[in-house]
């Protein structure tokens, strides 16, 4: 004997083996009338007790990517987890599952092994050409999905257990823009804002968050979490992993609060003029950058390729990512002499040694001092 079991927007089947009690993952159900549910009830019934295929069976990959998700919407309704960390659940799962479907087939839990995901990392690298970061990445939010099956008794052990997973680059002077590079996006940038100010460009998304991140030096996370205005249910509190930012009504302040760290930016002038006509163009409701297709905030990957195109076109290496912008930012106020508490503060430093660092990458600017 068995029951069905409802979870949100999916069923589950649930027997007994070996008086331990299991799910079987059923997914969604279309039609689903009284009638219906007793017709799957008894035909899992039939199959789990019948001699032959008394074994525990192994739900599809994507079925179990689905409940997964659907458990960590809810961890995030209950703030333990942020919505950040729930995106990048999404976004690294369904590279992983398009690979599987278009690679290995429509695989059961327990087919996807060691080799596939050895296969899967070959393919990051080889095809899609992502660095070690990236691909580490990936992997890092497979291990918590592969642990919840593990939890769930869907398979014995993670087939990520004895992967060497890839560690992130070491960023070093050449992944960082030089002085005349930074400078040429930074001029580019100015234009395209009083350009577009002026009604002479069009919005473009890519454009106005790099501009924001080189003249405040913000992470592209918390740009990309922007929002109009306060969430009085989740934008508040400190001391935990969630992360908010909003403007007040008259957006003459920001409120960042992002790896536990709470800091406040004054906005004036151009950037709070650029801010009204974004919202005005757009129409958007709480994301100041809002995907029209979705009605919700970017993932950071969606922004990777058209930043490369940006620096293409403005004929910069495109080997540099979002991030380094706001280095070339931190660099562009070291060389102008501000103070490194200063910086700090501003950048949403947790510690002085950390903005120290960076004078390393300008340490050929003392060749100007001796030999101009």
């Amino acid at each position: 004997m068995g029951s069905m079991i409802r979870n949100g927007k999916y069923w589950n089947f649930q027997y007994y083996k070996n008086g331990k009690k299991l799910y079987y993952s059923i997914g969604r159900i279309v039609n689903e009338s009284d009638k219906n549910i007793k017709r799957i009830k008894r035909q899992f019934e039939k199959q789990f007790e019948s001699k032959k295929l008394n074994i525990k069976y192994s739900p599809r990959l994507e079925t179990l990517r689905d409940d997964y998700i659907d458990l960590k919407t809810k961890e995030v309704s209950r703030r333990q987890r942020s919505q950040n960390t729930l995106n990048s659940d999404k976004q690294h799962l369904r590279v992983f599952c398009k690979y599987v479907r278009d690679y290995q087939g429509l695989l059961n839990i327990d087919d996807v092994n060691t080799k596939v995901i050895k296969s899967f990392m070959n393919y990051r690298f080889d095809v899609d050409n992502c660095n070690s970061t990236t691909v580490g990445n990936n992997i890092r939010h497979l291990q918590g999905f592969f642990k919840y099956c593990v939890e769930n008794d869907y398979i014995e052990t993670t087939p990520i257990t004895n992967i060497k997973i890839p560690q992130s680059i070491k960023r070093t002077i050449d992944d960082i823009p030089s002085k005349s590079e930074f400078n040429t996006i930074k001029k580019y940038l100015t234009k395209y804002v009083d350009d577009y100010l002026n009604d002479k460009v069009e919005y473009d998304w890519v454009k106005l968050i790099s501009y924001l991140q080189v003249r405040i030096g913000l992470r592209l996370g918390e740009v990309l979490i922007m929002k109009w205005k306060q969430n009085k249910k989740t934008d508040f509190g400190e001391n935990h992993s969630f992360s908010y930012v909003y403007f007040n009504s008259s957006k003459s302040k920001l409120t960042i609060y992002f790896k536990k760290r709470l800091r406040i930016i004054p906005i004036k002038n151009t950037i709070k003029k650029l801010l009204d006509k974004i919202q005005k163009d757009t129409s958007s409701k709480v994301y100041v950058f809002e995907n029209p297709e979705t009605k919700s905030q970017f993932d950071n990957t969606s922004f990777s390729r058209p930043f490369k195109k940006f620096l293409r076109e403005i004929k910069v290496d495109d080997q540099y990512t979002s991030h380094t912008l706001r280095h070339g930012k931190i660099t562009e106020l070291l060389r102008d002499d501000y103070s490194i508490s200063k910086i700090g503060e501003l950048v949403g430093h947790k510690t002085q040694k950390i903005t120290e660092d960076y004078s390393h990458l300008i340490s050929s600017d003392i060749e100007d001092l001796i030999y101009n």
